[in-house]
């Protein structure tokens, strides 16, 4: 979770092998902390968050038989270039290693960003 300047706000507890996104957000049950005028820009491995939360925006899936609209196309446009920030920020995390890694602190704004990220089972 992110705001528009890439600012991490929560990073749940990761798990090994294939889990689907969708059922380790209900495991968290973070969804109903986030207040209904906040908008989730969400991508397609959360399908079912709309019934969860009214302000919710995934983009749409096209079939062979039911191919997607220009209008469709569009919005999947808008929604994924909001979402890339999300993405960024994931990258971000991977590329430092900051969540595999012990952290070896010693600046005292690093402190600041590992509290405010909750990195204090890494330590």
């Amino acid at each position: 979770m992110t705001d528009e300047t890439r600012q991490i706000g929560f990073i749940p507890m990761s798990k090994n092998g294939r889990r689907h996104d969708k059922r380790l957000l209900d495991k968290v049950d973070i969804i109903r902390h986030i207040p209904p005028e906040v908008t989730i820009w969400a991508d397609t491995g959360f399908q079912g968050i709309d019934k969860q939360h009214p302000n919710t925006q995934i983009p749409k899936k096209g079939t062979r038989k039911r191919p997607l609209s220009p209008e469709q196309k569009q919005e999947n446009k808008i929604i994924s270039g909001i979402r890339i920030t999300v993405e960024h920020a994931i990258a971000g995390i991977k590329r430092l290693g900051c969540m595999t890694q012990i952290l070896r602190n010693r600046r005292p704004f690093i402190d600041y960003i590992a509290k405010r990220l909750n990195f204090d089972y890494i330590i």
